[in-house]
């Protein structure tokens, strides 16, 4: 990259980020079943990655004519953003909004084929124009939108797209370099990387909203604080500052976006416990019981009765059957000690890290053992459940019996 303008390098570092979160992006919706909404949303990443690919290929080849398909593309990208917010928003844009915004990309795709260099400014100016009022337009409709009418998920969702909306705006502009903007990096390929990022957060319902724009602002912090000290270690001037500052914000949000996305691919190959619940019949309790030993993060789960539980005492059977789970976390807030090292013990000789009561008459525990970085709330709440549906079985044969 030594013979290439400073300049180019950030330009082309900050969209091949962009690129590549957004296939990363792709590759989890097309996980999920083939709605609309997935359908459209696949057809929007397409059309922004189209744009940046070829916007590469133009920068690092030279080729003029390359640039007439990423202008043409580039008007593109409105229609693809106002077929998503239709389908988001269950119900239809306004005839003039889609008339405009469909007129503007065919009309532009035309100039792109048509126009000659002496007017290629003006056509950035006006194609730049086009895709801020058409933005603006789509966020209006956005956040005029009936609230009761939609589900709190379907607001959720809309809201942590509008929150990147309102970034990819401002930067997306920042493509178009002319007199009035000449900023030293091209910076759509961040605003591209925070829709794929916040995209992802809906998969993670742990994560609220003040919480993402923690993390974000952190983050942003960190970066500035970085790039202050490369300037000043570096003697760098401002306009390369900023580059390095945009290639460090790009190159960290795709790391994160990849160790989300690999996450995501974890957790539905081995399956959510709730899911497989749903799955399970539920009219046999050894059934079921053999099913959660075989399936989802209770792998492996042993079976333990009275005759393998002769080292613990009355207490420790008190307990369990008091509070139904107990995990290996939860030791220090048990007051009597003898009972604690009890459960110390029983963690340590079954290699497990919860204790969870199925059955009464006859006592019966399931020893479980859940890596620590897989353990979350979530995990708790579907292992109460299968607790819950396990007591439910054995009290039904017991009373059938």
């Amino acid at each position: 990259m030594t013979g290439l303008a400073p300049t180019l390098i950030a330009d082309s570092v900050v969209s091949l980020a962009g690129l590549i979160g957004l296939a990363l992006f792709a590759q989890v919706l097309r996980m999920q079943p083939g709605s609309a909404v997935t359908r459209r949303f696949l057809f929007a990443l397409q059309v922004v990655a189209a744009l940046l690919a070829i916007r590469l290929l133009q920068w690092l080849t030279g080729v003029e004519w390359i640039g007439r398909l990423t202008f043409a593309v580039a008007a593109l990208v409105p229609l693809a953003m106002l077929l998503v917010a239709e389908t988001l928003l269950r119900r239809h844009a306004p005839l003039a909004l889609k008339l405009c915004v469909s007129g503007g990309a065919v009309g532009f795709a035309l100039v792109a084929l048509l126009i000659s260099e002496d007017h290629a400014r003006a056509a950035i100016v006006s194609l730049a124009a086009f895709q801020g009022l058409a933005f603006v337009a789509l966020a209006v409709l956005v956040l005029t939108r009936d609230r009761a009418s939609l589900s709190p998920a379907e607001n959720k969702t809309i809201d942590r797209l509008a929150l990147s909306f309102v970034l990819i705006v401002p930067l997306a502009l920042t493509d178009f370099r002319t007199e009035f903007l000449d900023l030293p990096v091209r910076l759509s390929g961040i605003a591209i990387l925070a829709l794929c990022w916040l995209g992802l957060t809906l998969r993670r319902n742990e994560a609220s909203q003040s919480e993402i724009l923690s993390a974000t602002l952190a983050s942003a912090i960190g970066v500035i604080f970085a790039s202050a000290c490369i300037m000043e270690l570096a003697a760098l001037d401002g306009r390369t500052t900023l580059q390095v500052m945009a290639v460090m914000v790009s190159i960290s949000m795709l790391a994160v976006i990849f160790n989300q996305v690999r996450i995501i691919r974890r957790e539905d190959k081995i399956g959510r416990l709730l899911d497989v619940l749903a799955d399970m019949q539920l009219n046999d309790p050894e059934a079921f019981l053999a099913a959660l030993q075989n399936r989802a993060l209770t792998y492996g789960a042993l079976i333990l009765e009275a005759d393998s539980l002769k080292d613990f005492d009355a207490d420790f059977r008190d307990c369990l059957v008091r509070r139904r789970i107990v995990s290996s976390k939860d030791l220090d807030p048990i007051e009597d000690p003898q009972l604690a090292e009890q459960f110390a013990w029983f963690f340590r000789k079954f290699a497990a890290s919860h204790a969870m009561l199925v059955a009464d008459h006859p006592f019966r525990i399931m020893a479980i053992n859940v890596p620590a970085l897989a353990q979350s709330t979530q995990l708790e709440q579907e292992l109460r459940i299968a607790q819950r549906i396990a007591i439910l079985l054995a009290e039904r044969e017991a009373s059938h019996g």
